[in-house]
């Protein structure tokens, strides 16, 4: 994805009242405010409005595909585009009507292009059930999410777990990010995990080997820490495949912030590098 797509905010409108508002839709359905109640009346709006509706489609479809010629490269694939694929994505992308969102899709159809199977049916069909507003707070958490060591999979860290050593000397602690200062409330995550882009639950790592590497991976920007001791776990939000499918078109940079935030609350059990 490019210009940061998901991440702008939607365009405004000129304000206008809400009657305004449902006397246009009454325009494009076909009623003018002297209709007559005849069948033949009738009958005549419904084929404007399905006109109407049906040549919508096709300029949300169009717009789609010319982005996608424009984004495509020029490798070549060893696998042809799944005919069922195509079928679905074009009855989807056809109900697209936001520019930004017609971004998105473009971005999808031009990358399955060239490596078909990068996204699932299920993705599409998330995608499609997205408002922009929740494209927004996606991308924003793709900010904030890594990725560890060699594993692809992104997860949003929420802090680290020590557990208690040396015979009690060493007592165990748990210590937490505020993650709704990073930009992500509760609230959005509860609406990320009911989209099925976060799993259910909050999941940790196993036991981390002490002074041993662990590279944090944000965006492009790499962080490397030495676990002072075997007891550390981290804690962690994780994407599901449908989430880390879309996760891959967001640009986003890493959010700065948070970065920071993390290591500061590494400090204590964790070494820089």
């Amino acid at each position: 994805m490019t210009d940061k797509i998901m991440a702008a905010p939607p365009k405004r409108e000129s304000s206008r009242t809400a009657r305004q508002q449902a006397v246009t839709l009454a325009r494009r359905i076909g009623l003018t405010g002297n209709d007559a109640e005849t069948a033949g009346a009738l009958a005549q709006r419904t084929e404007l409005r399905l006109k109407n509706w049906q040549e919508q489609r096709q300029q949300n479809l169009e717009a789609v595909v010319k982005q996608a010629i424009g984004l495509a490269g020029n490798a070549v694939s060893n696998k042809e585009l799944d005919p069922d694929w195509q079928f679905q994505f074009c009855q989807m992308a056809e109900q697209i009507h936001n520019g930004s969102m017609q971004k998105l899709w473009a971005q999808i159809l031009a990358t399955e292009l060239s490596l078909p199977g990068s996204f699932g049916l299920r993705t599409l069909e998330t995608l499609k059930g997205m408002t922009q507003r929740e494209a927004i707070q996606f991308a924003r958490t793709v900010a904030i999410s890594c990725q560890l060591n060699g594993d692809a999979s992104h997860k949003v860290i929420l802090g680290y777990r020590r557990e208690a050593g040396f015979g009690g000397f060493s007592s165990a602690r748990q210590e937490t990010l505020n993650l709704s200062g990073q930009g992500l409330p509760y609230s959005t995550v509860l609406t990320l995990k009911d989209l099925g882009l976060l799993f259910a639950t909050e999941l940790e790592t196993g036991p981390l080997p002490a002074k041993q590497p662990l590279l944090i991976r944000c965006q492009g920007h790499a962080m490397k820490f030495l676990p002072k001791s075997a007891r550390l776990r981290l804690r962690y939000y994780r994407f599901t495949q449908v989430g880390d499918e879309l996760a891959r078109l967001i640009t986003e940079p890493a959010n700065e912030e948070y970065c920071e935030s993390l290591t500061k609350l590494l400090l204590d059990d964790f070494l820089p590098q």
